[in-house]
């Protein structure tokens, strides 16, 4: 099994599919810059191993853009309550 490594906003995400049962399970490693690795569980299944690939790639970017914009929106959250 191959493992792309790809660098997304001082994040690499490593997106897996293993066979399982006539399918391909989806699932992702996420390495942070301090070198924390975590892993998730099947995100997921998938006729083929690309779509599996592809699909875990798009859940970790999600993730990361998402885990970067939140602090963000609840201190625009908080201006806009204190405003009204």
């Amino acid at each position: 099994m191959q493992y792309a490594e790809i660098a997304y906003e001082n994040v690499v995400l490593i997106p897996l599919a293993a066979y399982d049962d006539g399918l391909y399970a989806a699932m992702l490693i996420v390495r942070e810059v301090d070198g924390l690795q975590r892993a998730t569980g099947v995100l997921g299944h998938f006729p083929c191993p690309v779509d599996a690939r592809k699909f875990a790639l798009a859940y970790g970017m999600a993730e990361i853009d998402e885990r970067q914009h939140a602090p963000q929106q609840r201190v625009m959250q908080h201006s806009f309550d204190q405003a009204a």
